[in-house]
């Protein structure tokens, strides 16, 4: 289950929801699959849906495992 996105799905408005899931290519009923740990975001999703949701959405928040692997790339450019 994602609390994150849940929490969000749960407080915005429908026609928010609708906006912010078309602006990233996908659908409302995706969102609630994401939310309840039926489907996992693809990083291309999670990059889209935090910059439709203007941050309201975080790409930490739907795939908090891409952080690690984030910082470790950054560490071994270093």
């Amino acid at each position: 289950m994602n609390v994150h996105l849940r929490d969000w799905l749960a407080s915005a408005p429908n026609d928010r929801r609708k906006a912010v899931a078309d602006a990233a290519k996908t659908t409302v009923g995706h969102l609630w699959q994401l939310a309840g740990g039926h489907r996992k975001a693809s990083a291309e999703l999670a990059e889209r849906l935090q910059e439709a949701s203007g941050g309201e959405i975080t790409i930490a928040g739907l795939r908090p495992d891409l952080l690690d692997l984030a910082h470790k790339v950054l560490r071994g450019a270093a």
